[in-house]
């Protein structure tokens, strides 16, 4: 059996649109919100005031400083100390760096993903290279995931969570092209709501397994999982079954049943699509009785760094026993009736379920607890998990086999010629592959060579797993969408080019095509370093999938890389 791990939430910093941590909980307990006009961006925003860039760095990385140096002091803890992480969480990053680059190869080098993470690791002297998750939406509570199964599986004692998001014109004017931004602040779950509101913000979290850096009220990370709906890349699931599959997957690791859930913080982004799917997948859980609340109302959807910001708000919300009411929520608005609160509400038992979703098709849960590390220790469910799946701390390691592997060959041609004579190779008709971005479509060939010869129907779907890696994100598509908007064009920005601004679309695009539900997480390296085969096996062998494609997949104008690996159960 492995052994049990307590993980617990340390010092955390934040900083809204509604101010520091204080300042923002203060607001939200007296229901006010942060959303206002903005001029510049003319829409509705959470902007965050008063913090410019400083002594060299770039806004982005002067508010990931700030909130890293809070924590620190507060903890006492080092990042320059070897048992110490630091794992970065964002969608976009510094991508305003791309006004005025016309092309892939006017890219500067500070709008890389992966240099801008370690120019921050490099004010801490960190001892061990930054981990950077970019999986849309769903990075900040993504990164909560990866972060305990590396103080699971590594010589860890502390990661530090970083998660951090700022507004500019390449992001508005892509929301924009989808036709889902509010004119008013938004209004989650309300029967009245017309889309969503952007905000930006940096958190920042130390997790740790020595009690003697956590926080009191004590409050543990058990359960955390990542899945996809596997259905469209931009549109959320029409049933809610992939974001179902989260909430029970981390449900059963954290071995608790929907009764002992306090309350419900979702993704509640106010589209009319999402906050169904929600809905749908908050009651297919059993959690449709439990009390349910959202916080863009106050702050705005804030992107990659949603998921850290709002899952410190969650566990403030567990230490007072109350949770803040969802602000903009009067009438029910979604087909399946949910709990939503529309004020302040005191909760009934000492856990809570973080979800979050995103483009790509990608959903993420975790689950925090309260209590004393006695209690903690202690406490004994009162129902029993559902069957299919045992808790992390109570399964023994599976082995794990290389099924198969693949290497996109490289060629004289230019990328275009070379991936299209690729497809027409295959003989399989799929329209679609010809709207793809090029980071995408090297990836779709790489992955149907892999799959060519092996039987997936012997596995479930929730049960299949996809783990990608690589230096660019999604940079070729990034100035093709930047160019689009630096020429003001009177129809703006294209939604069709957008929705590939996010490396992870590439593994959704295969999740729809080869129906893979399970864990779906991209990381942004400078190179490889096997990161994406290291958690892919521990997804394997934690028995959270049965089978997992991994690997690297670079590309960059005429420069690709793409190398991929089949693991499975063995």
């Amino acid at each position: 059996m492995a052994e049990t791990v307590n993980i617990y939430f340390g010092a955390m910093s934040l900083l809204t649109a509604l101010g520091d941590k204080t300042a923002t909980l203060d607001a939200m307990s007296k229901g006010v919100g942060g959303l206002r006009y903005s001029g510049r961006f003319g829409m509705n925003a959470g902007v965050i005031d008063g913090i410019d860039a400083a002594d060299g760095a770039t806004r982005f990385e002067t508010l990931a400083v700030s909130q890293l140096e809070r924590v620190l002091a507060e903890s006492g803890i080092r990042l320059s100390d070897s048992d110490t992480q630091l794992v970065l969480s964002t969608t976009k990053g510094d991508v305003g760096l791309l006004e005025g680059a016309a092309s892939s190869n006017a890219i500067p080098e500070r709008a890389y993903l992966y240099n801008t993470a370690m120019r921050i690791a490099g004010r801490f002297r960190c001892a061990n290279r930054p981990v950077v998750i970019s999986n849309a939406c769903i990075s900040g509570v993504s990164a909560f995931v990866v972060a305990r199964d590396m103080l699971i599986n590594r010589p860890l004692r502390h990661a530090v969570i970083l998660g951090c998001d700022v507004l500019s014109e390449f992001i508005t004017s892509g929301f924009a092209s989808f036709k889902s931004i509010s004119p008013n602040p938004c209004r989650p779950y309300d029967a009245g709501r017309d889309g969503l509101t952007l905000g930006e913000a940096c958190g920042a979290v130390v997790l740790t397994t020595d009690v003697n850096y956590a926080t009191r009220p004590l409050v543990r990370l058990t359960g955390g999982a990542v899945t996809n709906d596997a259905n469209h890349i931009s549109g959320p699931s029409r049933t809610g079954d992939g974001l179902c599959y989260a909430i029970e997957a981390s449900m059963r690791q954290a071995n608790v049943t929907p009764s002992q859930i306090g309350f419900v913080n979702t993704h509640g982004t106010a589209t009319l699509y999402n906050d169904e799917m929600e809905s749908k997948a908050v009651a297919l859980a059993g959690l449709g009785g439990t009390p349910l609340n959202g916080v863009k109302g106050y702050i705005g959807h804030t992107l990659g760094a949603s998921g850290v910001v709002e899952t410190i708000i969650c566990i403030e919300e567990l230490r007072r026993g109350k949770i803040f009411g969802t602000l903009g929520y009067e009438k029910q608005g979604t087909s399946v009736n949910v709990s939503v609160s529309p004020g302040e509400q005191k909760i009934y038992g000492a856990r809570c379920v973080k979800t979050a979703s995103g483009f790509g098709g990608c959903n993420a849960s975790i689950v925090l607890e309260a209590g004393e590390s006695e209690q903690m220790e202690q406490a004994e469910p009162s129902g029993k998990p559902e069957p299919s799946g045992k808790p992390a701390a109570e399964c023994t390691k599976r082995n794990v086999a290389v099924a198969g592997e693949y290497s996109l060959p490289q060629s004289e041609q230019p990328f275009g010629e070379f991936i299209r004579a690729e497809y027409k190779r295959l003989g399989e008709p799929n329209m679609k592959f010809f709207k793809m971005s090029d980071l995408c479509k090297a990836v779709y060939i790489a992955t149907e060579n892999l799959l060519r010869n092996f039987d997936l129907t012997i596995y479930e779907p929730a049960r299949r797993a996809i783990i990608l890696a690589n230096s660019v994100s999604s940079l070729e598509t990034d100035a093709e969408h930047q160019h689009i908007i630096d020429r003001h064009l009177p129809e703006g920005a294209s939604p069709a080019v957008f929705v590939y601004t996010l490396p992870n679309v590439a593994a959704g695009e295969v999740c729809i095509r080869h129906k893979f539900q399970g864990d779906n997480t991209f990381f942004i390296e400078d190179a490889d370093s096997g990161l994406s085969e290291e958690y892919a096996r521990h997804v394997i062998a934690d028995d959270k999938a049965d089978i997992a494609i991994c690997g690297w997949c670079d590309k960059l104008g005429e420069n690709w890389n793409v190398n991929l690996k089949l693991l499975r159960i063995q």
